[in-house]
């Protein structure tokens, strides 16, 4: 897919390059969800976009049957459900319910559990200049969870939490394909667990009235929007993500998500969101958090 790359140097470079596209495409889908979920429910939003992402890689999929990694099949699987599938419905649900701001900020701290469920479940080495990193992202988490996205604190926003175990999730996933699927090609990787989920996901819409809802001439803008949602942010980025994981590192790729809250909160703000100083100073806290988390590590070193 891209051309084998001389040093760490290009790596790093392709990498960051990467990594702000990705920013971009994913920091838009919380105003896109926001929309979509007006007319579909999260359950038909999330799988939804899995349906359509697992149609748009399946001829990928097809052509690398011959190369398919049956001895992978469980990390492909588990990396589809909790890389995507699960994700994109927590997403669906708390899109009403959160700013695209707060969404994309609460988002932010994927790297802090890319490293916890590294420590814990992968035998990753955690250093002391990372545990603190840790703690002050925790810190930004709380602030955002008791303001939840409003000018004063609130103690009863549970969507918050969502969001943040979708982001443990995340964390699981990058430390499963740097771990079990570090050797099979990214097109493969995303091609074959969106197709698992995609399968699962065209299941799950039969039971609701996705297909009856989309086509209808009031939902072509949302239909657009799925597309989106599915083919690129989903499909596309699942690819491109998979890449930047085996050329660096799972810690260097989550980086995505300190960017992914400008773009968020540009567009929220687009849309008229209104946004306080508790989301300000929460955000603020967690990208310190993440910075430091990062700041010691070689990208060409896997963590």
């Amino acid at each position: 897919m891209i051309k084998k790359l001389r040093n760490n140097e290009d790596k790093t470079l392709l990498g960051w390059v990467l990594i702000f596209f990705l920013a971009f495409v994913w920091g838009l889908s919380f105003i896109l969800v926001k929309k979509i979920v007006s007319n579909f429910s999260a359950l038909e939003l999330g799988a939804g976009r899995i349906f359509i992402a697992g149609l748009a890689l399946s001829p990928w999929a097809i052509s690398n049957l011959k190369n398919f990694p049956k001895a992978k099949t469980t990390p492909l699987l588990f990396s589809g459900l909790l890389g995507y599938l699960i994700p994109a419905i927590i997403f669906g649900i708390v899109g009403s319910k959160l700013n695209s701001s707060l969404a994309g900020t609460l988002n932010a701290t994927t790297p802090i559990f890319v490293l916890l469920m590294g420590g814990l479940f992968f035998s990753k080495k955690i250093t002391g200049n990372q545990v603190f990193g840790i703690i002050i992202g925790f810190v930004g988490s709380l602030l955002l969870i008791l303001s939840g996205g409003n000018t004063k604190l609130d103690f009863s926003n549970p969507y918050t939490l969502l969001v943040l175990s979708a982001t443990v999730m995340y964390g699981l996933n990058a430390n499963i394909v740097g771990h079990f699927l570090s050797t099979v090609k990214p097109i493969v990787i995303s091609s074959f667990s969106l197709v698992f989920v995609g399968i699962i996901a065209f299941v799950i819409l039969l039971f609701t009235d996705f297909f009856g809802k989309i086509f209808l001439p009031e939902n072509h803008l949302l239909l657009i929007y799925f597309l989106f949602l599915g083919a690129i942010n989903s499909g596309l980025a699942a690819v491109l993500y998979n890449y930047v994981l085996q050329i660096t590192s799972p810690v260097f790729a989550s980086s995505v998500t300190y960017l992914i809250p400008i773009v968020a909160t540009g567009a929220g703000i687009f849309d008229g969101e209104k946004i306080g100083f508790w989301h300000y100073f929460g955000m603020a806290i967690i990208l310190v958090g993440i910075y430091i988390l990062n700041r010691r590590k070689t990208p060409g070193n896997k963590v």
